[in-house]
């Protein structure tokens, strides 16, 4: 609080330490306000993290459940899918400096690749997988006239990601410990399965459970395929990119 008279500066009180000038009702009133302000964020926020922690413990015990989030999960399957895609990138990185310092053979001090630099470009490529999921599933749900808004199948692809989410953090601790093996196994089965089957059996349980129980089959099916084809054009284009500027590269010592 601010003394209005001298301009001294102290925490409370209603007169001020320095000239006694009794300070104003709003200055204590405006203080007291900013205070229950702060605490009440600070409460709204460990409530937040409480209620994710449940939510995610619930999911892996039961991960059908997922299948019950309605759209008011958003959030929390944003969350997920995020940090599922950064231990994702976490572990991809502390892998190649683990395999980097075996290559060396324990000659001289290894050099470790950039964190930001290199773990930002791995988390972009998965992240780019994880839309193209999500993008496989918003097509044929459209196709198949699913009730499903674009809200609800992130929620309830990001509560169905929780258990991969935990096994990519498993897999961050292999490749910290220069586990390669058990670090690749990990990341194959969670990367095949979160982008790839859990798709499918979104697609082919909601399918199953609607107007639609017939063409479930072929909806899941079809699930996979347009995930293929998605995954297939982006390497594509990224490769005919990277091609590109090699070309470029080599251009410049042409005569």
């Amino acid at each position: 609080m601010k003394c209005p008279q001298c301009q001294n500066e102290q925490s409370s009180g209603n007169f001020c330490g320095v000239c006694g000038s009794a300070l104003s009702g709003e200055v204590v009133a405006s203080q007291s306000t900013a205070l229950v302000t702060v605490e009440q964020g600070s409460k709204d926020s460990a409530g937040k993290m409480k209620m994710y922690w449940d939510n995610s413990l619930l999911f892996l015990k039961q991960p059908l459940e997922a299948f019950r989030v309605s759209e008011s999960g958003f959030a929390q399957g944003v969350a997920t899918l995020l940090l599922y895609t950064l231990a994702f990138s976490l572990s991809i990185y502390f892998l190649a400096n683990s395999l980097i310092k075996v290559m060396t053979f324990g000659f001289g001090e290894p050099e470790r690749l950039p964190f930001f630099e290199t773990s930002s470009k791995i988390f972009i490529y998965s992240f780019v997988g994880v839309v193209l999921s999500l993008a496989a599933i918003m097509i044929v749900s459209k196709l198949m006239k699913l009730t499903l808004n674009d809200r609800e199948i992130v929620a309830q692809y990001g509560a169905l990601i929780t258990p991969f989410f935990l096994v990519n953090l498993i897999a961050v601790l292999f490749a910290l410990s220069g586990t390669v093996t058990a670090t690749l196994v990990l990341l194959g089965a969670s990367l095949s399965y979160a982008l790839y089957f859990v798709p499918v059996l979104f697609i082919f349980n909601h399918g199953f459970n609607s107007q639609s129980r017939s063409y479930a089959f072929y909806g899941a099916v079809g699930t996979s395929i347009i995930i293929s084809f998605l995954t297939y054009f982006f390497w594509k284009w990224m490769l005919i990119e990277k091609i590109d500027q090699i070309d470029s590269f080599f251009s410049g010592f042409y005569f």
